[in-house]
């Protein structure tokens, strides 16, 4: 049996796994390839344009395992041979567990936040901060835009924080919740506001909106218009001048991906023979592990098949 794992683009093999719903993980099937996919990333990437046709979470020797990054992620682990993680998150956020894992011996892991300076903090006292800082700008009469990408850190900020009223999400992130909420989460609806902002009332109120910076258009509405702060989440906040790079006035580190710490665990658990790093720092993750005892190496983008080296 031959296997594609989230392939840049379509692949003659027997199956094409696809981890999630992201686009830069998305592509329309070979047609003469069974998709492995969770029904969720099937109804994600419909409502984001792509077809992935008929899916299935079952095939022979294989199996599906939640990765916890986002709504329907997957990873697979085929046999005890092979474990590729697909985006990974390494904590539970709102009404999203951690990746799962199992032993095999050959393990293909992301490495987005793969070196040591990338540790996120408590998602509880990210929460507190925010509310705190949401409270202050509220006190000043000033609405509060909380950023995400449109997929994924959307929902979980429409969950965390929907208790504040007024409450508005943006056109783009309130199609997704509307996915989110068929596929049973329970997401506070909100009113929709449309990319013009037409119908968005005097502050103060707090807004769900895809990640932005400063200079686009509509930020510049919002900070003009409204006096808006911009609020970005991102595991690159971890980084001190990311909220000055995209214009933000605050940036909190909060992932759907592992930290450095969780990649580590992540690893340890699996106990595999030979480690592929893929996505993000992978030489000097590949190299932490080595040092570690792990064979590891990491992928380039270029190689199809792990026989390549």
């Amino acid at each position: 049996m031959s296997y594609a794992l989230d392939p840049k683009a379509p692949s003659r093999t027997d199956y094409t796994f696809v981890s999630h719903a992201h686009l830069d993980h998305v592509q329309v099937p070979d047609p003469r390839s069974k998709v492995l996919a969770s029904k969720e990333t099937g109804m994600l990437a419909k409502a984001r344009g792509f077809d992935l046709g008929r899916t299935t979470e079952t095939a022979e020797d294989v199996k599906l395992l939640d990765s916890g990054h986002i709504l329907g992620s997957r990873a697979i682990c085929i046999g005890d041979e092979v474990l590729y993680t697909g985006d990974a998150a390494g904590r539970d956020r709102a009404f999203l567990g951690r990746c799962k894992t199992k032993k095999a011996r050959i393990m293909i892991t992301e490495s987005t936040f793969g070196k040591s300076n990338y540790v996120f903090p408590p998602v509880s006292q990210v929460v507190k901060e925010v509310n705190s800082t949401i409270g202050t700008l509220f006190d000043k009469g000033r609405p509060v835009v909380l950023m995400g990408y449109a997929l994924g850190k959307s929902q979980i900020l429409s969950h965390l924080f929907s208790s504040w009223s007024p409450f508005y999400v943006h056109e783009r992130v309130s199609e997704i919740n509307d996915v989110y909420r068929l596929c049973g989460v329970n997401l506070r609806k909100g009113k929709a506001v449309k990319a013009d902002l037409e119908g968005l009332s005097a502050g103060p109120w707090v807004m769900v909106a895809p990640m932005m910076s400063s200079r686009s258009r509509i930020a510049q509405r919002l900070k003009k218009e409204h006096g808006a702060a911009l609020v970005a989440f991102s595991g690159w906040a971890s980084d001190p001048g990311y909220a000055y790079s995209i214009g933000a006035d605050y940036a909190f580190a909060v992932s759907d991906h592992c930290d450095y710490q969780e990649l580590l665990a992540l690893v340890k658990e699996v106990s595999p023979e030979q480690v592929y790093t893929t996505h993000g720092f992978t030489g000097e993750f590949a190299m932490d592990l080595r040092n570690l005892g792990f064979d590891a190496k990491p992928l380039s983008g270029y190689q199809a098949f792990l026989s390549d080296y």
